[in-house]
């Protein structure tokens, strides 16, 4: 893996964080290399009110490990589409 841990945590924070919502907050559980593709760094977190109750979760949030880039699940999907029909 070229990124370290701390530095994926970093991208998938600034990922949740650049439309945020005084309603809920986005916890962070933790980030792992994925089980599904090593390309990625899995960051999980957990919606919150802002009372603190869980609202949602666990929420996925992919890091990609060469493009450096922090993407939802659903932007991973259709990246990897796109780049199959190359």
């Amino acid at each position: 893996m070229k990124l370290s841990r701390e530095r994926a945590e970093q991208l998938a924070l600034g990922y949740v964080n650049k439309d945020k919502n005084e309603n809920y907050k986005l916890d962070l559980i933790g980030v792992e290399v994925s089980k599904f593709s090593p390309k990625y760094w899995a960051a999980t977190f957990e919606v919150r009110t802002s009372e603190g109750h869980v609202l949602e979760g666990p929420l996925l949030i992919l890091v990609d490990d060469e493009l450096e880039k922090a993407m939802s699940l659903d932007e991973a999907v259709e990246a990897h589409i796109h780049n199959n029909d190359k």
